[in-house]
């Protein structure tokens, strides 16, 4: 039966009830948004789920189409730098980085002409710390495990650092005075042997030239005496200064011992309160690594002692024992100190036994360092100082041409805690005493386990 869209309605509603269920109106679909850099493209999809009201009659008769989707795609230019800013991004960033760089550099660079400005109180305390952070471990274990008071324990500590000192002190110059006559006459017969070298060795040098090198090398020394004895006497003028560095050296280790806890806390008092666990984290952490760097320096230390003073009685080289804490304290420069103190122990070798004997030492010595370089330090001291040999030599000269012997010893802990302390920023923060203490009521069942972590 066919309808007229224009057809009457009738009182009763007849001609609405003999007409066909109308369809319902087109429904469109969704828009999505799909972005890639530099381009934008818009999917519109509309669906038509009936066909215009003039074939409304004809749709009652003929089954319903499919409808076709309909796809537009928008290409939306890339974004471009506004015309007032020709500066890339890139550059911006780096010249952001760089002012920030160099301020902190500018920075260190002032704090350490302060401290460099009195060394009499720089270097002393900067062995303190060293000391302290050898000496901490029996400090601590004398205050738990033997009941010791801590002050007591503290000064014990100490006066066993001190009397470990003293003895390699009193040990090396007994040593010496020792056997210095014996090496002045080995040195007199070296110099004779040298020089017959050089009249019947491949230099074939006349008596009258090698008279005259030995005659230059006396007027060198007669000139440079009156330097030498300014020297000495300057030396005695800063024994004041050798006698107050080493008191303060003394009572700072002794309150470090005592209350470095104490003094730590302080220092975290004097800076804001929203840093302070993380500076205290940092801080702990770097002072981990350090006292971990010195235990292990002085293992390695020991080890290299060890090897040379064997080589050497082997050898029957005097001065054997005394050469060997002279290794002993050149092993806490690392890779540098072992070369340079090793060539003491060659020239002796030398000057005893000749050309065979100095061979095997520096054989020796070159062996020793490498082992240093590649098995033990990774193997003693990977757990607490993760620095590269490279890194280590590269600090170790920056520290001699900057501060000489005092640098290159300072060189190397300092750039392990600063390595460790930059690797502790990324570190999660540890729990406070309060979280640990729900933590712990919540494990208990005492609180509810909703909103605490696992």
């Amino acid at each position: 039966m066919e309808h007229d869209d224009a057809q009457p309605r009738d009182a009763g509603g007849g001609a609405a009830a003999d007409r066909g269920p109308r369809p319902g109106r087109a429904t469109v679909g969704g828009s999505r948004l799909r972005g890639a850099v530099g381009s934008v493209t818009r999917t519109v999809r509309a669906r038509l789920d009936a066909p215009p009201p003039s074939q409304w009659g004809s749709t009652m008769s003929s089954p319903q189409t499919t409808p076709v989707p309909t796809t537009v795609h928008v290409t939306m230019p890339e974004p471009t730098r506004p015309e007032s800013d020709p500066v890339p991004r890139g550059v911006r960033v780096a010249a952001a980085w760089s002012w920030r760089l160099l301020l902190i550099v500018a920075a260190v660079y002032l704090v350490a002409q302060a401290l460099a400005a009195v060394p009499i109180v720089t270097i002393p305390f900067v062995v303190a710390l060293l000391l302290t952070a050898v000496l901490g471990p029996v400090q601590r274990r004398l205050h738990r495990g033997g009941h010791v008071p801590h002050s007591l324990a503290a000064f014990l500590a100490l006066l066993l650092g001190i009397a470990v000192i003293g003895a390699i002190g009193t040990f090396v110059a007994l040593q010496i005075s020792a056997n210095a006559p014996r090496m002045s006459e080995q040195f007199t017969h070296f110099l004779d042997d040298a020089s017959r070298w050089l009249r019947e060795g491949p230099l074939h040098l006349s008596d009258s030239q090698v008279a005259k090198y030995f005659q230059e090398l006396s007027d060198t020394i007669s000139k440079n005496q009156g330097t030498l004895v300014t020297g000495a006497i300057t030396t005695l003028s800063t024994l004041s200064h050798v006698i107050a560095g080493g008191l303060l050296l003394l009572l700072s280790t002794f309150f470090l011992l005592r209350d470095g806890e104490v003094i730590w806390r302080w220092v975290l008092g004097l800076l804001p309160m929203g840093s302070r666990r993380r500076i205290d984290q940092v801080g702990r952490v770097g002072w981990h690594t350090l006292g971990g760097y010195m235990r292990g320096v002085t293992i390695i230390a020991t080890l290299h002692a060890t090897t040379i003073y064997v080589v050497l009685h082997v050898l029957d080289v005097p001065l054997a024992l005394a050469l060997s804490v002279l290794i002993f304290v050149g092993s806490f420069i690392p890779l540098i100190g072992m070369t340079v103190t090793g060539i003491f122990c060659i020239m002796v070798s030398l000057i005893e036994h000749g050309p065979a004997a100095a061979l095997v030492v520096a054989i020796t010595i070159v062996v020793l360092v490498q082992l240093e370089a590649h098995l033990l330090q990774p193997l003693i001291m990977s757990r607490n100082v993760e620095v590269h040999p490279l890194g280590v030599a590269l600090a170790v000269l920056a520290g001699t041409s900057v501060a000489g012997v005092a640098g290159a010893l300072f060189a190397v802990p300092i750039v392990a805690f600063a390595n460790a302390t930059l690797r502790a920023v990324h570190l999660p923060l540890p729990p406070t005493e309060e979280e640990r203490e729900e933590q712990a009521r919540a494990a208990a069942g005492q609180l509810p386990l909703e909103g605490y972590p696992e």
